[in-house]
C-alpha cells in the first residue's frame, strides 16, 4: 500500500501536471485565426485610428482642446478584430460611450471625492449599459476619464460628451462601417436572425431544424451571464460542428465518388419548351445551365417553371400557356433559371453536400472542377443510396 501511495504522489509526475494546469489558466485556448485575418484587423485599425486622430485634431486645433479619448484605442480592437461580437455593434459602441460620458460628467460635477466619483461612475455606467443593451467595455474608461482627466476635461462640462466623445465616436464608426463591409468575408453590423412569422409553413422534411431567436434567448437567459457571441455566430458554430462530426463518421468520401457523370445541361438561350422536354424525357427535377465555356451559370428546376406561371389564367393548361403564349413572357432558360447556382467542388466532402441540401432546401447540386466547369451532379437520392450502403456495413461491424 505504501508503494502504491508513493506512486500516486510521485513528484516527478505531479510537477509537470501542475505546470500544465497553471499554463491552461494563464494562457487559455483562443479561437484559431488565420494570419491573413490578423493582418487585416491590424491594418484596418491602423487606418481608422489615423483618420480619427487627424480629423479630431483638425477640429480641435483652433481652441487647443483635448481631442482624443484613449478608450477609442480599445474600441478599435473590438470594431476591427472582434467586429462580429455583440459588444462591437454600432449601438453598443455609440450608446456605450455616450451614456458613460454623460454619467462621468454628472459624477465629476456632483461628487467631490474623486475616489467615490470614479467608483460610482463605473458602477452606474455598467448598470445603464446593461439596461439600455449597449454594453461596451471601453466605455468604462471614457467614464473614468471624465472624472480623472484633469481640469481641462472638467471645464469642458457637457462639451466633453458631445464635442470630444461624440466626435471620436463618429469618426471611428464611419471607417468601421466602410472597411468592415469592403473587406472580403466581413459584414458589419451583424444582423439579428429573422424569426418565423406566425402561421408560416413548417420547414420541409429533411431540412435541418434550427433554433429560433426565442430559443436562443431562452438558452442564454438560463445561463444568466453575458455571452460574447452573436446569434448568427452560434448558428454557424453549430452548423460547422455538425459538418465536422459528419466528416468523421462518413470517412473520406467526396462528391466525386457519388456524383452522376455525363450530366445533361442546357444553354442560357435554350427555349423553354426545349428545357421542359429535357426535364420530361430525362425524368429529372432540374437541369444545370452552362455557358460556352461549360461553366455553371444557373439551374432550371420544375419549381422555376411553376414560379413563372401566371396562375390567374384559365384553369386548363396553365403550364402549356407559359410554353407557347405569344404575349410578353419568359422565353429562354436564362429568363427563369435560379442564379447564381448553388454548386460544390468535386473534392468537397459529402458532409458539406448534406449541409448544402439541408440549408437551401434543394434537390440537386451541380458539381464543378477547380475551374468551375460542370463535371457532374448529385441529388438527394445519391445521398440516400450512400447512407443505405453504409448501414449494412456498420451493422456487420
Amino acid at each position: 500500500m505504501r508503494h502504491v501511495a508513493a506512486m500516486m504522489h510521485n513528484p516527478d509526475t505531479d510537477i509537470p501536471m501542475r505546470l500544465d494546469n497553471l499554463a491552461s489558466y494563464l494562457f487559455p485556448e483562443q479561437a484559431a485565426i488565420s494570419n491573413r485575418e490578423k493582418i487585416i484587423s491590424a491594418l484596418s485599425a491602423f487606418v481608422a485610428m489615423a483618420l480619427v486622430i487627424w480629423t479630431t485634431q483638425q477640429l480641435a486645433q483652433a481652441e487647443h482642446r483635448p481631442y482624443m479619448v484613449s478608450s477609442m484605442g480599445a474600441s478599435a480592437v473590438l470594431l476591427f478584430a472582434v467586429y462580429h461580437s455583440p459588444l462591437s455593434q454600432p449601438w453598443a459602441f455609440v450608446g456605450g460611450h455616450m451614456i458613460a460620458a454623460m454619467i462621468g460628467v454628472l459624477c465629476a460635477h456632483h461628487i467631490p471625492n474623486p475616489v467615490l466619483a470614479t467608483a460610482t461612475t463605473v458602477g452606474l455606467a455598467i448598470v445603464a449599459m446593461h439596461w439600455l443593451r449597449c454594453l461596451h467595455p471601453p466605455a468604462g474608461a471614457t467614464a473614468v476619464f471624465a472624472v480623472l482627466g484633469g481640469q481641462p476635461i472638467l471645464d469642458l462640462g457637457w462639451g466633453y460628451v458631445f464635442s470630444v466623445v461624440g466626435a471620436n465616436v463618429t469618426f471611428l464608426l464611419i471607417p468601421a462601417l466602410i472597411l468592415n463591409n469592403l473587406l472580403p468575408g466581413r459584414r458589419y453590423p451583424m444582423m439579428r436572425l429573422k424569426t418565423a412569422e406566425p402561421g408560416a409553413p413548417a420547414e420541409p422534411a429533411g431540412r435541418v431544424s434550427r433554433p429560433e431567436h426565442e430559443d436562443i434567448v431562452a438558452a442564454l437567459k438560463s445561463m444568466d451571464t453575458f455571452i460574447d457571441v452573436s446569434e448568427e455566430d452560434l448558428e454557424r458554430i453549430y452548423l460547422l460542428a455538425t459538418v465536422n462530426r459528419q466528416k468523421r463518421s462518413l470517412g473520406s468520401i467526396v462528391c466525386h465518388d457519388i456524383m452522376t457523370r455525363n450530366v445533361t445541361s442546357v444553354a442560357p438561350d435554350t427555349a423553354l419548351p426545349a428545357v421542359w422536354e429535357v426535364l420530361r424525357q430525362r425524368n429529372i427535377r432540374g437541369v444545370p445551365v452552362v455557358d460556352e465555356t461549360h461553366r455553371v451559370v444557373g439551374v432550371v428546376a420544375i419549381s422555376d417553371f411553376l414560379k413563372n406561371t401566371d396562375w390567374s389564367w384559365n384553369r386548363r393548361s396553365r403550364l402549356r400557356c407559359l410554353l407557347s403564349s405569344p404575349r410578353r413572357a419568359p422565353t429562354s432558360a436564362a429568363d427563369i433559371m435560379t442564379a447564381p447556382a448553388i454548386t460544390l467542388r468535386e473534392d468537397a466532402h459529402v458532409a458539406e453536400l448534406l449541409a448544402t441540401f439541408a440549408n437551401n432546401g434543394i434537390n440537386h447540386v451541380p458539381v464543378t472542377d477547380k475551374e468551375g466547369k460542370l463535371v457532374g451532379i448529385v441529388t438527394r437520392l445519391d445521398l440516400l443510396n450512400l447512407f443505405g450502403n453504409q448501414i449494412p456495413s456498420r451493422q456487420a461491424a
